[in-house]
């Protein structure tokens, strides 16, 4: 939830951004958001569920979180078969197919990157 909220807070309310950074940056209680806020504990877990809704819908229409998760995938990818080629810099043959691969995956990085 973290992670939704750096990504789509803006998309909340003041006061809505500031109980969730409360809540899941800072580790604070219900209680201690209520007081800070001055609202009820039962206020702050409204607020609380409706930021959530809200960021999740924003997720699953805009789908930032599943690219930034590609990318990082694509990312490890490379760079463990960069970590390979470091080591088996005596077969060529091999080096020429796994730079092929390498090239390929930057190839779908940079179409995730471009919303493809």
């Amino acid at each position: 939830m973290a992670l939704l909220l750096d990504t789509y807070g803006e998309l909340l309310t003041d006061k809505q951004r500031d109980v969730m950074d409360q809540y899941y940056n800072y580790d604070l209680s219900l209680q201690e958001i209520a007081e800070n806020a001055g609202i009820s504990k039962q206020g702050v877990h409204d607020l609380i569920r409706r930021a959530e809704q809200t960021l999740v819908k924003a997720d699953k229409k805009l789908g930032f979180q599943n690219r930034l998760s590609r990318l990082q995938n694509g990312l490890e990818t490379v760079r463990y078969i960069l970590e390979d080629l470091s080591r088996e810099l005596h077969a060529s043959e091999s080096q020429a197919s796994k730079l092929d691969v390498c090239r390929e995956e930057v190839e779908k990085l940079i179409n995730t990157c471009l919303g493809g």
